[in-house]
Order: C-alpha cells, then structure tokens, then sequence
C-alpha cells in the first residue's frame, strides 16, 4: 500500500514539474515573440524649408561677445555695491553726475531687458500701417523715447554692458524717431519698421556697425520730459505696487520689482538735467533726489527679498511722484 501511495505522489509531482516546466517555456517564448514584434511608433513630423529656415543649425555660433554672468551673481553685485555706495552716491547722480554713477543706478542686465521688451511692444503696433496709423504710432512714440534714454545710457555706461558700440548710433536713430512720431505718416511708419527691424537683429546677437557719435550736448534733446514721466509712473503703478500687493506675490516677482526700481532711478537720475524743465528748480530736484534714492532702497530690498522694507521703499517712491506730479507734471 505505501509503495502504491509513493508511486502515485511520485507520478503527481513528475506531472507537475512537467507542467511548470513548460509554463515557463511558453511564457520565455511569448516574452521573445513580444521583443520581436516591432513597436509601433508615431512618425517624426516633417516640416518645410520655411518652416527650417527659422531656425539656427547651431544656435550657439549666433552668440556675441562673451558669456553674461548668472542673473543671481548680478544680483548680489548690485545688491553689495548699493550697500555700499549708501545715500552719497544716489543723491549724487543728479544733474551734474558722470557716467560712473549709471552702474550704481541700474545694472547691464536690466538695461538689456528692458530693451528686449520694447523690442517685443514694438511688433504689434508696427504690424502694418493701419494699426499705426489708427494709434500705434503714440504706443511707438513712448518706446522710442524711452529706447534711445537707455542706449545714452548704454553708450556711457561704466560696467559691463551690452551693445554699447552701436548705441551712440541707436541713441539719435531712435530719438529722431520719437520726434517724427508725434503724428502717424507713411514716412513715420517706415522709419519706425526699420528701426524695429534693426533692434530685432541687435536683441539676436547682430552687430549693426553703427558709426560713432558725439555724446549729447543735452539730455532734452534725446526723450521729452512728459513720456519719461508716463514711464516713471507705469513702472511704479503697473510694475511694482500689483507685485507687492502680499508677501507671497513679492516674493515671485522679486526680479521684476529690482529690475523695475532700477529703471526708475535712471529715469529720476535723467529728468533734472541740464535743459529739461525744471531743471534748475531747488524743489522739483530735491523730489527727484528723494525719489531716486526711494527707487535705490527699493532695489536692495528686492535683491534681498526683504517684502517690509520693499513696502517702505516703494511707499517713499509713490510719495515723491504724487508730489511731483500736483507741481510740475507737464
């Protein structure tokens, strides 16, 4: 009887080791029938020759000049040498200043922004004749002047900056511009598409072969007070109060203050030279001093994310424009 058992167990567990031996071959034949089927995959799209021709083979060989710092080490080099500079520096840039206070206003990285983002207004007013002429011209006008203020400054700038070769060229080409784009003419729309074009290559990386230019003999001659006011106002109103309605917007939105505060201490630092109105005025150039050192403290609090003190800073600022604005906004 135990042997009857033991040969039946035995021929149980030879079935099944048979059994499991060829589950496993058939799974091991599935598996190799699964790697040799091809896998279906979508087909790569095929553009057109003017769809390639947008593109750079290589975007690298577009570059010029050399490689710009990391926005974060500007950052805490302008922050460092505000510190330093203190208050003596910033009421110092005043009418009578010289190049080597713009550094001490605004960084190269802001200048450079800034310029990319009048590039970009530029495109939808200089679209075609009819939106110019139906009002974009005055959209043009305001980024003209204010484009050939930043290339001054570039072309004086005391720190690394770029595009300072073509920007005495760019200074008058643009200043010229606002000045005939008080009204929108075919003429005036031309002018302003070719500049576009112009700055276009520039923010790609083109060296446009501007020919040297005297500096200016006077500020007055380059923007007209009125439209560096609007901007002075627009960054203030639409750049920096929404961004620092609450601590957590401040906080994302740190860069844009910094940069924005910069842009309004160069402004302030330009509308009492020599020539503008009211430039000679002890009480409009004090409001312009208090301003421009508001916008300074400004600047620090946001390289140094401090929300309080961006607050304060930027409440002084608002102060010295309302001010300025009930006497002398023109």
């Amino acid at each position: 009887m135990r042997n009857a058992e033991w040969g039946r167990g035995k021929g149980m567990r030879g079935a099944f080791s048979a059994a499991f031996v060829v589950a496993i071959a058939l799974g091991e034949a599935g598996l190799a029938a699964e790697k040799a089927r091809p896998v279906k995959r979508a087909k790569p799209p095929v553009w057109s020759q003017d769809v390639l021709d947008e593109f750079f083979a290589d975007a690298r060989e577009q570059l010029v000049g050399e490689r710009p710092v990391k926005r974060t080490e500007a950052i805490a080099a302008t922050s460092a040498a505000g510190q330093g500079s203190g208050n003596a520096t910033a009421e110092g840039a005043g009418s009578n200043s010289d190049a080597a206070t713009w550094s001490q206003l605004i960084s190269g990285d802001t200048l450079a922004a800034e310029v990319k983002r009048l590039a970009a207004t530029l495109r939808d007013p200089l679209a075609n004749p009819a939106k110019f002429k139906s009002g974009g011209y005055k959209v043009c006008r305001g980024a003209f002047s204010e484009l050939a203020v930043l290339f001054a400054v570039i072309a004086e700038y005391d720190g690394d900056v770029r595009w300072q070769d073509d920007a005495p060229a760019l200074r008058d080409a643009f200043a010229r511009a606002a000045r005939n784009c008080k009204t929108g003419t075919d003429q005036t729309f031309a002018e302003g598409a070719e500049l576009r074009t112009q700055l276009d290559d520039l923010v790609r990386g083109e060296r446009l072969g501007g020919k040297p230019a005297p500096p200016p003999e006077q500020w007055s001659k380059i923007a007209d007070r009125p439209l560096l006011m609007k901007r002075m106002e627009s960054a203030l109103q639409e750049g920096i109060s929404p961004a620092l309605a609450n601590a957590r917007e401040f906080s994302r939105k740190a860069v844009d203050v910094q940069q924005q505060a910069e842009v309004l201490a160069m402004l302030a630092a330009i509308i009492d030279r020599e020539a503008y109105e009211y430039w000679d005025d002890e009480n409009f150039q004090q409001q312009s001093n208090d301003l421009r050192a508001a916008s300074r403290e400004l600047t620090r609090a946001a390289a140094d994310a401090n929300y309080e003190a961006a607050r304060a800073a930027a409440g002084r600022a608002s102060q010295s424009c309302t001010a300025c604005h009930e006497g002398y906004r023109g």
